[in-house]
């Protein structure tokens, strides 16, 4: 099973080297198959950061309006989905940093320069004990940082790699494994505590 996930990861990866090859060398249809394969990851992960629909789709559009007009400029890129995750998410921070700023609660959030938030209805798919699980899976988020929480989505909704995450959230692929583990031991213990499964 692993080997069947790492063979279809390393057909994701070659692929996107060779449409960002052909951008490159301007190839429109390059740009549009990027920008529709990534377009709705972007765009749900873009509103864990900011809840503005309207920011996250101009910045969006506005990002690989530049790749675009740097094509002959920008350099190879090895994995072409983390660099356009890594792009839209700094793009976007750089973009709300203030309105953020204003909005956060310092002592929840000590890492200011964003927030990130995933609700309950995410996580929970099961129906038994519907109100009681969510506000469980409410409480077992809301001891998580935004950093974790990010991770957290990076890891098991769009399916990056730690490699990937690192260059994401521009850290070393170390860093990425120890805060996932750390992560995932606090949502564990939690877990433990609440009786509910969830992961």
């Amino acid at each position: 099973m692993e080997s069947k996930l790492q063979n279809n990861h390393n057909f994701q990866l070659e692929e996107d080297q060779n449409l960002w090859r052909a951008l490159k060398h301007s190839d429109p249809v390059a740009l549009n198959k990027l920008f529709t394969k990534y377009y709705e990851n972007l765009y749900f992960y873009g509103l864990k950061i900011t809840p503005s629909h309207d920011v996250v789709v101009d910045t969006i559009q506005d990002m690989f309006v530049k790749i675009w007009e740097s094509r002959d400029r920008i350099s190879e890129v090895k994995f072409v989905k983390a660099y356009l995750f890594a792009s839209f998410r700094n793009n976007l921070i750089k973009i709300n940093n203030c309105d953020i700023l204003k909005r956060a609660d310092t002592n929840n959030y000590p890492e200011k320069d964003y927030c990130f938030e995933i609700s309950p209805e995410e996580i929970f798919l099961n129906n038994e004990s519907h109100k009681e699980a969510m506000k469980i899976i409410k409480y077992l988020l809301s001891n998580l940082t935004p950093k974790q929480k990010d991770i957290i989505y990076l890891k098991f909704y769009c399916n990056h790699s730690n490699i990937e995450i690192g260059h994401v959230l521009s850290i070393n692929q170390q860093s990425v494994a120890n805060l996932l583990t750390r992560t995932l031991k606090i949502l564990r213990k939690l877990q433990k505590q609440s009786s509910l499964n969830i992961f």
